[in-house]
């Protein structure tokens, strides 16, 4: 008998690649088939609990100059008091101090008691507040190379500018073109600012004077909690609420309100290709993003105004961004997209990587578009502007959940064709400077989240797959792609139809997640004049209108259609009591 041949009786000859496969199976714990990707939550979390220095010596501070001595001679353990109503008007210093224990200094209002822990101050908090504000374009508060264990409680921090930026302007215009809190950049870990907060403070701009930011956060553990930042614009020129590009972090951003023009908050976009660092292990919670509409003019029509989105990741890791509320965003220095996860090499570094981003139960209240992704830096090695850029980035493992998005009428000023999820393939022009590389979205996960038109039209787009212009769609152009369970403003692909649908998704194609486990769940509107497209089992297209649960007040919970068959039972669509009120 043939010794390849099976034996009737007896033990069995098990084929080597058998062995190989149950050997993995054994050590793993699963076969390697792709799997629903699960985003790593923040690692380190900045402890922000209130715990005021005690023992050391208390400085009393009536005056700027009394302030600057408190700032250079106090020691860790210090707490320096500011008189409420008094202002400080100056360029302060926030030294390094030799500080083994790691002991804090606390500079605080004399009212602090009157704005208690916990509850976000407002411009009607400034009666208990000194306020700190310069009269050149140079900043209030500069970090030192080293600074650390400082905290701010109870502030105003200003700009009373009597310099002009643009003196073309008209009317003349008053500017501050740098930020309110900066520091030195350093390439040197060891040198950044440390453990410093913001807790309660109200900085901010006004109409008639423009900052170009509040916070330039190149800080580790670097925290803003219950705060306040308003009016920050800077004619013709991006600006932000908060900007990190060279730190590490972590960061903690909870219970603010953040009004800036081009992006509220942005982590990356500057340092150029040698910078070091991926900022890490970022917490953005419970804040309100917001642009006023008495802007849209001074954007789209007087074209001075730069707005772009509310919230970008160019370089980052571990990142939850939870609970917020983003208000009024349109189409400007970019397309509309409030939230942008955008991997971009050329500007943050080699190193730069947009990787475990959580993004769940936030609101979108008229925005043009929510999230845009795109997983290779197109321009790092493409034209003459990015010489340095050898890597075009890194994307990976978003979950992006419970988020109610609704659209801004496309036919206001600003207004565009609307689009929920825009997942962009971005060109790696690196590996091969002729043609490019189309990139690869992969591992993201879109579970129960609802799009709402606005009330004149349909929307374009609910989810839109966008490939370079001219490109027809290649099979497999993303990986591991999970659409489930979401009530969708229209059917995925508009005006394309579904026939693309597993060119889109179609990595991977075998069970037991392949496109008909990985596309599910879901409640798409048809609206006149398109015709229902063939979609995997389990998602309902409907020409009926979707009807929420009271929508007057905010309640968007799927009315009608009933639908839960879905990948975990529960209704289509958001959960709306998860939302932030």
């Amino acid at each position: 008998m043939s010794q390849r041949r099976w034996r009737k009786n007896g033990p069995k000859r098990i084929h080597p690649l058998a062995i190989a496969i149950l050997s993995a199976v054994l050590v793993l714990g699963t076969v390697v088939w792709a799997q629903k990707p699960l985003a790593e939550l923040p690692r380190v979390n900045v402890d922000t609990a209130w715990s005021a220095p005690k023992g050391g010596t208390t400085w009393q501070a009536h005056t700027a100059k009394e302030l600057s001595t408190a700032l250079a001679e106090s020691i860790p353990g210090d707490v320096v008091v500011l008189d409420a109503g008094v202002t400080y008007t100056g360029n302060f210093t926030l030294p390094a101090k030799v500080n083994p224990q790691n002991k804090w200094i606390y500079l605080i209002s004399s009212s602090l008691a009157s704005m208690p822990a916990g509850t976000r101050v407002s411009p009607s908090s400034v009666g208990n507040m000194p306020k700190l504000q310069t009269v050149y374009t140079t900043p209030v508060l500069h970090f030192a190379n080293g600074a650390n264990h400082w905290r701010f409680s109870g502030l105003e921090i200003t700009s009373a500018s009597t310099q002009g930026c643009n003196p073309t302007h008209a009317p003349p215009i008053n500017c501050m073109s740098y930020s309110l809190v900066d520091t030195v950049a350093t390439k040197t870990a060891s040198l950044l600012p440390d453990s410093i907060t913001f807790d309660r403070v109200y900085m901010h701009g006004s109409p008639s004077i423009d900052l170009q930011r509040a916070i330039a956060a190149n800080m580790n553990n670097f925290a803003l909690v219950d705060s306040y930042l308003s009016d920050i614009h800077l004619i013709g020129t991006d600006s932000q609420a908060i900007g990190q590009w060279q730190s590490q972090g972590p960061f903690k951003i909870v219970n603010n309100y953040l009004e800036a023009s081009t992006e509220n908050v942005i982590f990356g976009g500057a340092g150029g290709t040698n910078q070091p660092f991926i900022p890490e292990d970022i917490e953005v919670r419970n804040n309100y993003f917001f642009k006023p509409l008495s802007w849209v003019d001074l954007s789209v029509n007087q074209h001075q105004m730069v707005v772009k989105n509310h919230f970008e990741l160019k370089n980052a890791r571990r990142v939850l961004l939870d609970g917020n509320i983003f208000e009024n965003n349109w189409a400007n220095g970019q397309v509309g997209f409030s939230v942008l996860f955008t991997v971009m090499t050329s500007q943050s570094g080699n190193i730069a990587v947009v990787e475990d981003v959580t993004a769940t139960n936030n609101i979108f209240k008229n925005v043009a578009s929510g999230f845009n992704i795109i997983a290779r830096d197109y321009t790092c090695g493409h034209g003459p502007n990015n010489p340095n850029c050898t890597n075009a980035g890194n994307q990976d493992r978003y979950y992006i959940a419970n988020n109610l998005i609704q659209f801004r009428d496309p036919s206001l000023p600003g207004g565009v064709r609307n689009a929920g999820l825009q997942l962009g393939v971005g060109t790696d022009w690196v590996s091969d400077p002729v043609r490019g590389i189309p990139g690869v979205p992969k591992n993201i996960v879109f579970q129960h989240n609802t799009m709402v038109s606005a009330a004149s039209t349909p929307c374009w787009n609910s989810v839109v797959f966008s490939i370079n212009t001219g490109q027809t769609p290649i099979g497999h152009i993303t990986n591991n792609v999970w659409i489930l369970d979401n009530v969708l403003c229209r059917e995925v692909g508009g005006v394309q139809g579904a026939a693309p649908l597993i060119n889109y998704m179609g990595d991977p194609s075998s069970p037991p997640y392949d496109i008909t486990q990985r596309f599910r769940g879901n409640v798409m509107f048809v609206s006149a004049g398109s015709n229902a497209q063939n979609f995997p089992r389990r998602n309902l297209s409907t020409v009926k209108a979707i009807r929420f649960v009271d929508p007057a007040n905010g309640n968007y919970q799927l009315l009608q259609p009933i639908w839960t068959e879905t990948s975990d039972g529960k209704l289509a669509g958001i959960d709306s009591a998860a939302l932030p009120k």
